[in-house]
């Protein structure tokens, strides 16, 4: 959006979200892509579609057999997280993967979760803006 808008997306850091990563500094909190999302969907919606949109949008999470978007093909285990937390949406996929934090599998299920979550966040705004 950078680039094909300007104003005021070129303005926003990539460097600003970094912080995300693991559920925030590696504290395994809400989701990073969760937090992410509802940044971005606060730069272009007023508060009350801030709020509907991002409740629409965790509700989704919590509901939706991560990963179905997996480029490295490796057949990833989907698991459905029931919470925001990255410690509860990794957790529940290491189990069913039998893997640990610091393995492949884990690095790309949080990639497709991640380009999951731009997919329907996209998907939202299209329908709303």
């Amino acid at each position: 959006m950078a680039d094909e808008v300007g104003y005021p997306f070129n303005q926003i850091p990539p460097e600003a979200f970094i912080n995300a990563a693991a559920g925030y500094a590696g504290q395994a909190s809400l989701c990073g892509s969760l937090g992410v999302a509802a940044a971005c969907i606060g730069t272009v919606c007023d508060a009350d579609t801030q709020k509907k949109l991002v409740g629409d949008l965790w509700n989704w999470y919590k509901e939706y057999p991560f990963p179905q978007i997996q480029p490295a093909e490796l057949g990833l285990a989907t698991t459905v997280a029931e919470s925001v937390l990255c410690a509860d949406s990794v957790g529940k996929f290491m189990d069913a993967q039998g893997c640990g934090f610091g393995d492949t599998e884990r690095k790309e299920r949080c990639a497709g979760v991640a380009a999951g979550i731009v997919k329907k966040t996209i998907e939202m705004l299209n329908e709303t803006l």
